[in-house]
This record gives C-alpha cells, structure tokens and sequence, in this order.
C-alpha cells in the first residue's frame, strides 16, 4: 500500500499483490494458575467449577451484587473472611455470564496482586470461584510517609539506572501487603511494602510497576508493563555493493547496467525479498536509522495501544531459513529502486507495505517494509506503513479500490498512527510539527497535513478520489480530538492535555503532555478493531462512538460520558453521522390487517449504504410519533418491516442511536385502510 500518492507521476502503479484470508492467529499464553489441583476450603489458591448454577433463591440482575451475595454465603466453605473483599472489576462474558474480581485487604491495607474471582449468571447463580489469597497478620503501619517513600524511591531507581533523580517519575504510591506468593519478583515471605507506577522521563517503554521496602531502605523489585524488544528487526540497504563473485540476488531483486538494484512491483508476480541473516545489505551502518524508527514504532503500538507488532498474526515473519531462527521479525528494505518489469523508478520515491505468500515463512505468509531513498529518516512514514500491517490483520485484508472509502479510511488510520508515534516520540533537538505533517522528514513541507488536508470533511461537495486525499476527513477528526479546535463553528475539546499543555513548544516532551493524543490513539484502535474489509466513513464513525461508550463502561481512564458527547459533537462535524432514508415504500389503499411490506433505503452524506443500523417503523398517533417496529439495515442498506393495520395511519422510517449521534427522521407517508 502506497503512502503517498505521487508514485503515479512517474508511471508506477503500486504492487498488486496476492492476497490470503488472513494471517493465522499466535496461540495464546496458558494463563498460570495457582496449586487447585486439591480444591480444600482454607486453600489461599483454588478454583472451583460448579456442575449446575447454585442459586440463592432470589434472583439478583445486578452481577457485583449476586457476587457479593455469593460471597457472603459460600465465606465459610471458601476459608475467606467477607468483609476483606471489595468488588474491583465486572467482566461481562458470553450467554448472559459475568465475572466480577474482588481484591483483598487485611486491616484496611491492600493485599498486592490478590484476586477473588467469582462467575453467575444472568440471574446470578454461581457458576465458578478462584481465590489466590493472604493469610498476612503482621503490622498495618509503615515507619516513613508516604512522602518520603516517594523521594526515597526516586533517590533508589535514579541510581540503579544511572541517571539524575529529577528523571524518575513516581506516581500511584500505595502502601501495601506483599505476599510473595502472589508477587513475582520479590523476596519470599509476607510483609508491607510501598507500590509505586514508576518511568524514566520521555521514555514510554520505561513505566514499571516498582515496589520499595516500607522503611524505604531497598527497591524490592522494579518490572515493566511494557515487553522489551527481544528480536531485533532485520533491515537491508537494497544498495549494498556485494563483491563476492557469482552472487545471486534474492527473488524479487534485478539489477540494471549501473548496478542499481530495483524491487520488482509487477502485479502478479513473484514474491517479494525478506531481508535476513544473510541477505545483502543487512544492518550496515546506513539501516541504523530505519531500525531505530522501526523500534519506536514498536515502542508505540506496545506502550499506547498494547499490541506487540512483531508477532506473526501482524509483521513477524517466521523464515528460519531467512531469519536464521524461529523468532518473528520485522523484514525492511531502505534505498530501493522499484521496478514494473518495464518502467523504472531510481530512486524510488515512494514507500510501501505488501503481504505476499511464500514457502519461507512459516504459515506461507510473509511482509515487508521497503523504503525509497531517504524515506527511512521519516519516522511517521515507517509507523504509517508498518500501520497497515497491523489494520490487515484487523480489518482491511481485502483488494479495495483506490476511490473507494475504505481504501481512504485505511490510508487514514495508517497516518493516525504514524503521526501519533511521531508526536509521542520526541527526539533530542526535534523541531516541532504543529500541523501534523505526514513525511516532513523525507520531504520538506511534507506531503500531507492533517490539520488542514486537501479534503477536510464529508458533505454534499465530497466526490470519490484518491485514498490519500480522502483520508482527510478521518485525519482531520484525528488532529482535533487529539489536541482540540473548531470544525467550523463547532467547538471540540482535546481528549487530554496536549503538547503545550506543559512546555508550551509543540512537543510531547513532558510528563503531563500529550494525553489526547494516547487518548485518540486508543479509540481509533478499538474502533479499527471492529471494521470490516468493506468499511465506509459512517461505519467508522458509528464503530468510534461504540468504543467510546465501551471505554466509559469500562471505566477506561479519560473516558466519561461527556468524552462520548464531546466525540459525537466532532463526528457530526466532519460528517460521519449524515444519514439519509429514501424510496420508503407509499403504501396508499390497503386492505384491513392484511399484512403488508415497507421497505427503504439507508445511506449515508457520500451515497454509500449504511449497513447494520437500528431503524424503526413508527406510526402517528396524534400529536406524538410511536415506534411499533425495529430492524437493522441489511448488507445492501436496505430495511424491511411488515406490518397489518387496523386503521387508516400516518408512518415513517427513522432512526436515533448512540445518544443521538447518529439519527435521521424519514418523510412521511399514509396508509388509507379499506
């Protein structure tokens, strides 16, 4: 997939490559359980499936409550006293089944990492237990403040990692019960300790969960959330000299008479080259860059968006007889000549991401990265192409037309991303890039702007284009959630502090900056999670609300019901709510309760079906409208209702969801009944 579109000037078309039903899912982690092989009440660890719901003979809609009643009544059976659990979390699962965890504290003071987990169903009968418990009895005071077990903390971790203390971030200080059953990476036995969330400054990968002894004489243990790098990315100059004689070039690669060496983009062709431990070219001196900038793409989309990149199901690849082992890596090829079989382009001045099939990878299933000239140095340009490998696994596996709005909303997402990474990704000596300019270290200038793009919102002037400038809409609603602004008369507040929320120089350079950004960036993910290959505009912009209003019931931090209002106020504004009910079936003279079929069309600001949304017949009954049915739009736009009539009556097609965001009344028609 291209990421700019000025690749067809020159005569090239991007590769039109074979594409496979998707990438097969890594096999998840066993979750590790405590000793339940012998279930016994006073066990600290158990678990324990019942064969049918046990009720308690009322029925209990609300989960924590039908829990909590749960508890209470099995306390005994269970070893547990009731009133050390508080309700921490409600999981609602699948068949009506929900899982509410309660964690545990002795003498008020938080038991570290314990859970009491306990399953019922929809009228609250219990279904399962896992407990994974203290029985701690020591003391409940620490002998520092917490004060000084923040500066002790800060004083500890600035040596262990060699920098000043002022570096160190400490925050949620907690005093806690650590039992080393339960924690990993402590010393054994049971005793109080201080629990503090703790980062090195600008530095994302650093946040760690650190634990200080409660006299705050020794940092116990200090691990992160986020998983280091494990496996380097493999990168490749395609212009390496290679002097051995009768060097073959990988598949893929030609040479012409000055010794360029392109990458051959004809459609429907051969596979594509991985660059591996022995390929030509790899890790030299001049790849530095474009490794560090794959890295910090990594960083990003394991730190903000919780997704390890590298794993097979995104841009791994398994080729041991590429990569030298089993691990997946990241290929990438920088400085590249492109190549159509019979028009060249050197050097390249493009850059772009393709899957294809191969024996070499381990499911069949390859990708790359490759980058014309300079085009490694833009950290946004690697982030947006290693983006579409990650929206191919969740959403857009399909061939799309250029025009067509989902190639837009994939070319979109992908500058999200890339530009995110490169806002929350502050080099020493960075200039600031206010305008969110895709690619302004390739190009200067750039090449495209997201606060101001070529097409800024979806209305009545919108026409089918190409994908990179109708990605401007989404990129624009991007910019402003992100940082807040006007969409037209329209005000919208950033999701979180910006980047002069502290600094006040345009860079996300400081704890306390940039938290609309991580916001924006977590929403346009959950959302891109749940698209289809065939997504339009209002499809994006119904899945943004929904996620939304799932990180609100989640109690996702930063998420309130006014985030969500704030959200539908900039969706309406760039268009992505406009909704459209045409040709509603006019029934005219029909006969008493005799059914009868009214259908109509549901489409969105662009003409493009609106698949999926709840829509209701509603009848007038005086002065006030009544809805007497409801159904979903089909896969063509299409609703049907079929109803019988006792009267002569005025009806419509309409519909109001998600608070109101997305809602449209159709016109009116009558019914005359004979």
């Amino acid at each position: 997939m291209r990421i700019f579109p000025s690749a067809k000037k020159s005569g090239l078309f991007l590769i039109s490559f074979a594409l496979f039903a998707g990438l097969i899912g890594a096999t998840p982690a066993n979750a590790v359980t405590g000793p339940n092989s012998t279930p016994i009440s006073d066990s600290l660890f158990s678990s324990e499936a019942v064969s049918s719901p046990e009720s308690l003979g009322r029925v209990e809609r609300d989960a924590v409550k039908a829990a909590k009643a749960q508890l209470v009544s099995h306390a005994n059976g269970w070893g547990i006293n009731p009133t050390q659990f508080q309700a921490s979390d409600a999981i609602d699962g699948v068949a009506g089944m929900s899982t509410v965890r309660f964690s545990q504290s002795i003498d008020g003071v938080e038991v570290a990492n314990s859970l009491l987990a306990i399953t019922v169903n929809k009228v609250g009968s219990l279904l399962s237990y896992t407990k994974s418990i203290s029985d701690y009895s020591g003391p409940s005071q620490a002998s520092i403040s917490k004060t000084e077990a923040i500066e002790s903390m800060k004083a500890k971790l600035a040596n262990d990692l060699g920098i000043t203390k002022e570096q160190v971030i400490v925050s949620n200080v907690k005093l806690v019960i650590v039992d080393g059953a339960l924690v990993d990476n402590v010393p054994t036995g049971q005793y109080l300790a201080w629990r503090a969330s703790t980062s090195v400054l600008n530095d994302a990968t650093s946040i760690s969960t650190s634990y200080l002894s409660e006299d705050g004489q020794r940092v116990l243990s200090s691990l992160p959330f986020i998983r280091g790098i494990t496996a380097d990315p493999f990168v490749c100059d395609l212009q390496v000299d290679v002097a051995t004689p009768g060097y073959v070039l990988p598949p893929g690669v030609t040479m012409d008479i000055n010794n360029n060496r392109y990458v051959n983009i004809a459609a429907g062709g051969q596979g594509m080259p991985l660059c591996g431990i022995s390929t030509f070219g790899l890790n030299g001196p001049n790849t530095e860059v474009g490794k560090l900038n794959i890295i910090k793409t990594w960083d990003y989309f394991s730190s903000v968006l919780g997704q390890d990149i590298n794993e097979e199901k995104y841009l791994g690849n398994i080729a041991p007889t590429v990569n030298g082992d089993a691990t997946p890596r990241i290929s990438a090829f920088i400085d590249i000549c492109a190549t159509n079989g019979t028009t060249g382009s050197c050097p390249y001045a493009n850059a772009f991401w393709v899957p294809w099939t191969s024996t070499e990878c381990a499911f069949g299933a390859c990708s790359a990265i490759f980058l014309g000239k300079n085009f490694d140095h833009a950290d946004d340009v690697i982030a947006h192409e290693l983006a579409h490998g990650v929206t191919f696994a969740l959403a857009f596996s399909s061939a799309m037309a250029d025009n067509s709005e989902t190639a837009a909303l994939s070319e979109a997402i992908s500058d999200v991303f890339g530009e995110a990474m490169d806002q929350l990704s502050v080099a020493p000596g960075e200039v600031a890039d206010p305008a969110w300019t895709m690619g302004e270290d390739a190009q200067a200038g750039g090449y495209r702007d997201l606060q101001d793009p070529n097409v800024s919102k979806i209305d009545k002037n919108w026409a089918p284009g190409d994908s990179h400038d109708n990605s401007g809409p989404v990129n624009r609603l991007a910019f402003v959630l992100a940082n807040g602004g006007k969409i037209g008369k329209v005000k919208i507040k950033a999701l979180g502090s910006n980047a002069n929320s502290v600094t006040k120089n345009d860079l996300c350079e400081a704890p306390g900056e940039c938290a609309g950004t991580v916001r924006m960036s977590q929403l346009v993910f959950a959302a891109t999670s749940n698209l289809t290959a065939s997504a339009s505009y209002f499809d994006f912009g119904k899945q943004l609300m929904n996620a939304c209003s799932t990180f609100v019931t989640n109690g996702t931090a930063g998420f309130k019901k006014a985030t969500c209002k704030n959200v539908g106020d900039a969706l309406k504004a760039q268009g992505f709510t406009n909704l459209k009910v045409s040709g509603m079936t006019k029934l005219g003279n029909v006969a008493k309760m005799t059914d009868t079929i009214i259908t109509a069309n549901v489409s969105g600001s662009t003409g493009s079906p609106v698949v999926g949304q709840e829509m209701q017949l509603q009848v007038k009954r005086g002065s006030k409208w009544k809805t007497v049915a409801t159904a979903n739009s089909d896969g063509t736009g299409v609703v049907g209702f079929t109803a019988a009539w006792n009267n002569s009556a005025t009806y419509r097609i309409i519909t109001k969801t998600n608070g109101g965001v997305f809602a449209t009344n159709g016109k009116s028609a009558k019914v005359k009944v004979s």
